[in-house]
């Protein structure tokens, strides 16, 4: 099975990781998981499949 994966870069610290659809909405509530800046979509990469 695949999961979705998102690119997320952070607007603040520059930090970049993947992230599949459950840790993208968690981004997208809380902010980043580095250094706490709020997130939005553009801060995500559309999904890719691996």
């Amino acid at each position: 099975m695949t999961t979705p994966t998102h690119t997320f870069v952070c607007p603040e610290c520059r930090r970049s990781f993947e992230v599949d659809d459950a840790m993208r909405e968690a981004l997208l509530e809380a902010g980043c998981v580095v250094c706490g800046a709020p997130v939005v979509d553009a801060d995500l990469t559309a999904p890719t499949v691996e």
